[in-house]
């Protein structure tokens, strides 16, 4: 037998031995044993066992026994810091002759180190009171309370706060995307790749003095590392957030903006929005820190990605069923379609509308923006058709169509757009409207409505030449899908209607070619809300 096929069958027998019940002094009813990607947990109620897994990823060492102790120390003393009545110690785990015990007194007989813990009740995490909907601002105050008494507290020094440096953070988000570039085209595409890692080019070399002024001040902290909604247990009497980092410092310490962004990215994550951005308006004022909100979508936008690589990592192993793998990947391309919300539009609500001629696409793009930043879609055909009571992709006659699209229809149909776009703004969500808005004098008028709620707003033409929306036109006669009721026969009559948007400022709009195929569009897409969000 090899020596690595003994070493399986070992590791094996201990994973048995410590799913019986019966080895654990205080029996417990039952034993559940749950595997991550570094991890074996052993659900003992009322305690939990963690072994770490002989592995090497490189950024993270456990392949050897000494390595192994040495980290479960690490964890236990670190997370003492913000959890101080959970962490129990570690437990030492010893083979004599042909089975395990805990305990031993040889050192010599050890073969396993585990982090024992109290376990925690399920209906106190952060999660569970967004999963039951009884979270509350208060439960957020609770955290930051605590967060902030832990920062303030710190006096980093040169060894915590080279973690601030640019250098060094540039390391960190080049490794992410180094170690993701075998995921394109399986939970990242090419074009997203390409707008997340040029937003965060971009933002390093926009705001050297900003995080030269980060150091400075001591905003950089030796922090958590893993701050999300599984990590916080919010009891009636107390706060625990557990399970930091400690295989690695470099992810632990840094900008506190980088700590709390995971938190308000979760939070984002689970459609809280508003919540996040309460609970990182809180720390801003707790923390006496005001370029904290000016961090924020830039360290969102990296725990995102680190977060969509870590789901990548996780379904490959080699325990994950098929229907597993994909779950994995599914999770792990909405982690990075929050990225890539962050790198182009921020954190705070907007308004995108498509605009541009018959056929130049835009209704292709803004459903697909839609789609992948989880974004609601308003378009004018639907509501159009909606309004008039028809059915939305078939085409009515031609006299259907003269009142369907006439001056008094148009004017109720953008009435209805002002309502929705109205009601998602005020409640803090985002929205994309898809029309042609083609009138400089429908344009003046949303603009101004748009100004007195004081949205954030910007307008996308769709560009393509005629013979490209010419040979769009020709297309559409065959397709069955379609909402749109323009046609050949219309190009012209509706392109003589169509006046440019040249009154709009830069700082509202952007144009966009549409000539090439929608990879190459959207790349160049994201590269211009990228400028234009770093402008902002």
């Amino acid at each position: 037998m090899s020596k690595s096929n003994s070493e399986s069958e070992s590791r094996n027998s201990l994973w048995e031995f410590l799913e019986n019940r019966e080895v654990y002094p205080h029996k417990p009813e039952r034993v559940k044993h749950i595997q991550t990607h570094i991890s074996h947990v052993f659900i003992a109620p009322p305690f939990v066992y963690k072994i770490k897994k002989s592995i090497d990823f490189g950024f993270l060492d456990y392949s050897t026994l000494e390595k192994r102790k040495h980290y479960c120390e690490r964890e236990v003393a670190l997370n003492r810091r913000l959890c101080s009545d959970i962490y129990l110690g570690v437990i030492p785990i010893s083979k004599k002759e042909n089975t395990f015990t805990f305990n031993s007194d040889n050192p010599d007989e050890v073969v396993e180190y585990a982090v024992k813990m109290k376990m925690l009740d399920e209906e106190y995490f952060l999660y569970s009171y967004i999963e039951n909907g009884s979270l509350t601002n208060q439960h957020l105050d609770r955290v930051a309370d605590k967060l902030a008494k832990f920062y303030l507290q710190q006096e980093p020094k040169d060894d915590v706060l080279q973690y601030g440096e640019i250098e060094q953070i540039r390391f960190n988000t080049d490794e992410n995307f180094e170690q993701t570039e075998s995921y394109i085209g399986k939970t990242i595409e090419n074009e997203e790749y390409q707008a997340i890692k040029y937003f965060t080019d971009q933002y390093f070399e926009k705001n050297q003095s900003l995080f030269n002024r980060r150091v400075t001040q001591k905003r950089i902290v030796d922090g958590h590392g893993d701050l999300h909604l599984e990590h916080i247990h919010i009891r009636p009497e107390s706060i625990c957030i557990y399970d930091c980092i400690e295989f690695n410092e470099r992810f632990r310490c840094g900008d506190l903006a980088a700590d709390l962004a995971y938190l308000a990215m979760d939070l984002d994550f689970q459609e809280c929005r508003n919540e996040s951005r309460y609970f990182v308006e809180q720390m801003a004022q707790k923390l006496d820190d005001p370029d904290l909100s000016k961090m924020i979508d830039f360290y969102k936008c990296y725990r995102g990605y680190v977060k969509g690589k870590v789901k990548s990592l996780q379904s490959g192993g080699e325990e994950n069923s098929p229907k597993k793998k994909k779950q994995l990947q599914k999770i792990a391309n909405d982690y990075f379609h929050l990225s890539l919300r962050y790198a182009l539009l921020g954190s705070h609500p907007v308004l995108l509308i498509f605009m541009g001629r018959i056929g130049t696409g835009k209704s292709t793009l803004a459903e697909h923006l839609a789609n992948i930043l989880k974004i609601d879609y308003f378009s004018s055909d639907r509501i159009r058709k909606t309004l008039a009571g028809l059915p939305l992709y078939k085409r009515p006659d031609s006299s259907a169509r003269e009142k369907l699209y006439s001056a008094e229809m148009s004017q109720k149909t953008y009435r209805q757009l002002f309502k929705k776009i109205n009601t998602h703004l005020g409640s803090g969500k985002s929205a994309i409207l898809d029309a042609t808005f083609s009138l400089r004098s429908q344009r003046k008028e949303f603009e101004n409505h748009l100004e007195s709620i004081q949205a954030n707003y910007l307008f996308i033409e769709a560009q393509a030449s005629d013979e490209t929306i010419l040979d769009r036109l020709k297309t559409r006669e065959t397709e069955k899908d379609t909402v749109s009721d323009a046609r050949l026969e219309d190009f012209e009559m509706l392109t003589g209607k169509y006046e440019s948007p040249k009154e709009l400022s830069e700082s509202h709009l952007i144009s966009v070619s549409t000539k090439n195929r929608l990879p190459e569009t959207l790349e160049n897409l994201y590269k211009k809300l990228v400028d234009h969000h770093l402008r902002r």
